[in-house]
């Protein structure tokens, strides 16, 4: 009776529970990320430290006063010169500046882009598992009433000394075991339904709309390989890397200090200019620390090519190989309902016995079983395909 009214509770959740469709679901997976929050924060940090690097330093005021002694008047006088500084930025430092912070911009944003394909791959395989979940709860069920049914046939014909204590003892012992497994199936699809809500901070969803599991369509592999995200973000970091290094060198030699003021006691106006005068090798050292990170930034690039272009390859075969494993598990399990009628009739004819039914019986729903269990290697495989180029295939 419990089992009953857990599985009416969560029908009647399920049946009120808020629809929606794919993007919507996966907006909402975007929203309630906090991986995403960071990276769209960094974005904004990019820029204004761009903009604050760019920048002149602020303006100041230099004060100089003294003490001079007067000969004529022989008497200390105070003098006070007065100038006010700017240090004006280099035009050819603030064009790389902005090249270089335009590079890490777009990396930054590539990388967001990663993060949120990275999400949408990790929610749709949760959704696809649920909905695989809730495929084995029915066969559970399934499992549950034909065992019941035939506990209760059995036991009528125990309580007529039709068959055996040992035979009725086997309907009793398999019943228990049907119902042991839907209410362990049943906490399953629960707990795999809130996960989902807890995802998209959703306590009312139940159902994506327009998703339902489905064999990746042929894909052009090479193109997959080349245009992989995880390429493209690795390049710019070695773009990123030779723009640091420019910075590097034009800024030997970035700004200048001029100002113009006053002297009081002198009454004259005064000009001060302060040009730096680079002759160490630390900027040299800088590039050559720089370069080395762009070489070695290409270099993985390289690296990561091969490497996706090999799991890729792996993966994409097994993905295939899995799908004719799930047509064959479909047929397989035909069969086995086929088999289970024919046993069917055999047994309420009494030339079939009881362990040969039951036998057959869980065979065919074993069968049913092992076909979702396929599915669920499929998905694995198809999450790890597409985490392994960066994006989803849909």
């Amino acid at each position: 009776m419990r089992v009953l009214f857990l599985l009416l509770a969560l029908f009647l959740h399920i049946s009120f529970g808020r629809d929606l469709s794919y993007d919507e679901f996966i907006s909402k997976a975007y929203e309630n990320s906090q991986e995403l929050v960071m990276q769209e924060a960094m974005t904004k940090s990019i820029q204004a430290e761009g903009r604050a690097l760019s920048a002149w330093d602020s303006p100041y005021a230099e004060v100089s006063p003294s003490i001079v002694r007067n000969k004529d008047k022989r008497k200390f006088e105070v003098e006070a010169q007065v100038l006010l500084m700017i240090t004006p930025k280099m035009p050819w430092v603030t064009s790389i500046i902005e090249d270089s912070y335009n590079i890490k911009n777009v990396k930054n944003l590539k990388m967001t882009e990663l993060q949120k394909n990275i999400i949408a791959i990790g929610a749709k395989r949760a959704y696809l598992e649920y909905l695989v979940y809730k495929e084995q709860l029915e066969i559970y069920k399934n499992k549950e009433q034909l065992s019941l049914n035939l506990y209760e046939i059995a036991k009528k014909r125990f309580e007529a000394n039709r068959i055996a204590k040992v035979e009725f003892l086997r309907f009793k012992s398999d019943y228990s075991n049907a119902l042991n497994e839907l209410k362990t199936q049943n906490l399953l699809v629960e707990s795999a339904l809130k996960k989902l809500q807890v995802l998209i901070n959703d306590d009312s969803f139940s159902r994506i709309v327009d998703l339902d599991f489905y064999f990746m369509p042929s894909i052009d592999l090479e193109s997959s390989v080349s245009n992989s995200i995880y390429n493209e973000i690795l390049s710019l970091e070695a773009e990123d890397y030779e723009k640091s290094a420019k910075l590097v060198g034009r800024s030997i030699m970035d700004s200048f200090q001029i100002g113009a003021g006053y002297t009081f006691g002198q009454n004259s106006i005064n000009f001060k200019v302060i040009i730096p005068f680079p002759i160490t090798p630390k900027a040299n050292h800088q590039q050559s620390a720089l370069m080395e990170l762009q070489s070695a930034s290409l270099r993985q690039n390289e690296i990561n090519k091969q490497k996706i272009r090999q799991n890729a390859t792996a993966l994409y075969s097994q993905i295939k190989q899995q799908e004719e494993i799930i047509k064959l598990a479909e047929e397989s399990q035909k069969d086995s309902f086929s088999l289970f009628e024919i046993m069917q009739k055999g047994f309420d004819a009494g030339s079939i016995s009881v362990f040969e039914y039951l036998n057959t019986k869980n065979s065919y729903l074993t069968s049913q079983i092992q076909t979702t269990q396929e599915k669920l290697n499929y998905l694995n495989l198809l999450s790890l395909f597409e985490e392994n180029i960066g994006r989803s295939v849909k």
